[in-house]
């Protein structure tokens, strides 16, 4: 078995229509309901010249690495996201099959760095970043990079941002995940007050709806101490000192 452990100093979670620690405390113990899903995306951190070029999932991403990072030190950066921008890309292969030319702003903000290069060149920080992609497992793939990070500088103080929405419409029949765009910021140091473990576990039948940091965030807001996932590869098992993060 293998595993890793860290804490966590400071957690938001962000999406439209869950702003608040009420908001994601009762999203956690009622079914995962999003109450108000046509709310606008919180963006007030973004410069309104910034914002107007970027795509939903963008300022999801962006604004939470904001608001969690104001006033703390930051060593490393890890944006992870299963998809990407991945509906921009869509939408330019379509425009470009319907004979359009590609808009170069929606070809330069398609890349699936896209967030991380926006909230580095936003916040004016010259650091370290990665953008990091790994199928289903690409939550915890982020938190094993950022341990292995810890592990060379102990000292130091990692953010991660997790962030994900659902796929185009075409390739919606190869899934059956339903949730929203979200975003989830994570200033991580080296600790002992979360543990995670895997195992090799080939599965065709996941056992989750939700993305890893959906169902990681619905656990650490019901105050969990043991739980685990299961996806086609791996499963996890969580283990924490309970309470929660804010």
């Amino acid at each position: 078995m293998n595993n890793i452990s860290f804490n966590i100093n400071k957690l938001m979670p962000l999406s439209a229509g869950l702003t608040s620690n009420a908001d994601w405390q009762h999203w956690a113990e009622s079914d995962h309901e999003w109450l108000t899903p046509s709310a606008a995306v919180p963006h007030d951190l973004i410069p309104p010249m910034a914002r107007r070029r970027m795509s939903k999932l963008s300022k999801l991403a962006v604004q939470s690495a904001i608001a969690i990072s104001l006033e703390q030190q930051i060593d490393y950066i890890i944006f992870s996201s299963r998809h990407g921008e991945l509906t921009r890309t869509v939408q330019l292969l379509q425009d470009i099959l319907a004979g359009e030319d590609a808009s170069p702003t929606a070809f330069s903000q398609s890349v699936h760095n896209t967030a991380a290069g926006l909230y580095t060149i936003l916040t004016k920080q010259a650091i370290p970043v990665s953008s990091l992609s790994a199928g289903e497992n690409t939550f915890p793939s982020a938190l094993i990079e950022a341990n292995s990070y810890l592990a060379q500088h102990p000292s130091h103080q990692v953010l991660v941002v997790d962030f994900d929405e659902p796929v185009p419409e075409v390739y919606r029949p190869f899934t059956k995940e339903t949730f929203h765009g979200y975003a989830l910021a994570m200033l991580v140091t080296q600790g002992e007050d979360y543990q995670l473990s895997w195992t090799p576990r080939r599965s065709e039948h996941p056992g989750y709806p939700l993305p890893h940091a959906l169902d990681f965030i619905a656990h650490v807001k019901r105050a969990n101490t043991q739980w685990s996932v299961e996806s086609q590869r791996n499963q996890w098992h969580w283990v924490t000192k309970g309470g929660v993060v804010n």
